[in-house]
């Protein structure tokens, strides 16, 4: 726990360590006690305001290969890939990106083809301009603002799944993605101390937990 807090306070741009299984079934601990708290609060704004939670609308196999394995995967790589602006992360993230936005063409989602395509020219017009050892410097130098607005963005993510009034969404977003919001910055952990594939590994727990 020390460990986790003095990193947050503070990231920075390191090197992968080895990764203790006791730490991680600590770390998964702590997320869902600060669910449970959270989860109260979330309650009682849905019933007070009332605001929904999307319901998913698939089977139950589906759903598990949607939530366990297919939604850690794209949002450990699209959300904190990056972090560490290596060759096979940009490659890797290009290739999600470009299956996320065919996918939505596929599906008519015109907000996620915009917002993703939007991404999508913008890494692009960033390496034409500048050099992939340029940007990852500047990531390395301007890293603890990077860390943690791409943990907000991961949880504002999220607001999609709620409708409703959308001013009482936006007003109660700090508590309604506060979970996600946690998840982000306990990923980020992860992912910058331990390496990416353990991030998508713990995601995807998380979301087994859950969602069981």
């Amino acid at each position: 726990m020390h460990d986790l807090l003095n990193y947050l306070k503070n990231p920075v741009y390191n090197t992968n360590r080895n990764p203790r299984l006791i730490y991680f079934l600590f770390l998964l601990f702590i997320y869902i006690a600060a669910v449970i708290c959270l989860a109260i609060f979330i309650i009682i704004i849905c019933n007070q305001f009332h605001l929904k939670h999307n319901k998913i609308g698939l089977t139950p196999l589906m759903t598990i290969f949607i939530v366990v394995i297919l939604a850690p995967i794209y949002e450990e790589i699209i959300f904190r890939s990056l972090l560490k602006f290596k060759k096979n992360n940009i490659i890797l993230f290009f290739a999600i990106l470009s299956a996320l936005i065919v996918f939505s063409v596929f599906k008519a989602k015109i907000k996620f083809i915009i917002l993703l395509s939007i991404l999508l020219f913008f890494l692009l017009f960033l390496l034409i301009i500048f050099s992939r050892r340029k940007i990852e410097l500047f990531i390395s130098s301007n890293f603890k603002y990077i860390f943690y607005t791409t943990s907000l963005a991961f949880g504002s993510m999220h607001l999609f799944n709620f409708t409703g009034n959308i001013y009482l969404i936006l007003a109660f977003s700090f508590i309604l993605i506060g979970p996600q919001i946690v998840l982000g910055f306990i990923l980020g952990y992860i992912r910058m101390n331990y390496g990416l594939i353990y991030s998508i590994f713990f995601h995807m727990i998380v979301n087994a937990t859950i969602l069981l």
